[in-house]
């Protein structure tokens, strides 16, 4: 038992909605840490209770009871439960083709939204969140979902987001980062040197990976393992083998996908896939 008289504990469940591009995820953990990772998806996270904290862009945040945490596409971040606590939370990733859609429907101008601040806490916004996220893990007419989810984005982006400004030209560095970036998505399974990521670019090893590390927040390898994570995770939706997804997709075998994955995601492949093909009604009886 933990001096805040909860049980030492963990659980977590990450699965798909019925709505393709939305993901959920509820967790109660007591001791696990996320490492450094990011997601190709927005976060909107509530949470529940007890106390987390997470680091991004270089300072670090507090995750208390009825606050949400916002994270932009490609935001690298990190994640652990306070000593002596834990904490309770429940995620909802939406892809970018499924903020496109809202955004269509909101007639918000311009182009994609980024948050304001990657805390905030809204008592308004907590309803319609616990609605739609409800409605996304029960059997739920789409007519109802697509309701609840413009309601809820509609409120969360006028309220806690602004719209980007056209960027500006890239400096040449930049450039290259974005073309190794490019070519360790295109490669992720492959053994790359940093030579092979230097002489691509025309840039020293060293000039290249702080130059990357400052941009992206990881270094080249970290970027391309985390790359692999997302390819590995895409294809637990498959018939494949876990052993054979982690050869595929850049692991040394089984193990280390394992150890990998539950280290970004905090569930196992295993538990992943259970997810997503059994039914389990009992998330949402969790979060009411």
């Amino acid at each position: 038992m933990k001096p805040d008289g909860k049980p030492d504990i963990e659980f977590a469940r990450l699965w798909e909605s019925s709505i393709p591009g939305i993901e959920l995820y509820r967790a109660h953990l007591s001791r696990h840490r996320f490492g450094k990772h990011f997601h190709e998806s927005y976060t909107i996270g509530l949470n529940l209770s007890g106390q987390g904290c997470f680091q991004q862009g270089g300072q670090t945040h507090l995750a208390v009871p009825s606050s949400f945490h916002l994270i932009n596409p490609g935001t690298v971040h990190t994640g652990e439960v306070l000593p002596q606590t834990h904490w309770s939370f429940c995620d909802l990733y939406l892809s970018l083709p499924i903020v496109e859609t809202v955004l269509a429907q909101m007639e918000w101008h311009g182009q994609f939204p980024a948050f304001r601040q990657p805390v905030v806490i809204d008592r308004s916004l907590q309803a319609r969140f616990y609605r739609l996220f409800h409605a996304l893990s029960e059997p739920a007419s789409l007519l109802e979902q697509q309701s609840l989810l413009l309601e809820a984005l509609s409120q969360l982006f006028f309220r806690h987001a602004f719209c980007r400004d056209r960027l500006l030209a890239p400096k040449p560095e930049s450039n290259a980062v974005a073309q190794v970036r490019a070519y360790l998505e295109a490669h992720y399974a492959e053994s790359v040197s940093i030579d092979a990521l230097a002489n691509l670019v025309r840039l020293s090893p060293f000039y290249l990976i702080r130059s990357f590390q400052q941009q992206v927040s990881l270094p080249p390898h970290a970027y391309q393992r985390h790359w692999q994570l997302i390819q590995a995770k895409r294809s637990l939706c498959t018939e494949k083998s876990l052993a054979e997804i982690a050869l595929e997709n850049g692991f040394y075998d089984q193990s280390h996908l394992n150890r990998s994955f539950k280290q970004t995601f905090g569930i196992t492949p295993g538990q992943y896939r259970k997810s997503n093909f059994v039914q389990d009604r009992e998330v949402a009886a969790l979060i009411v």
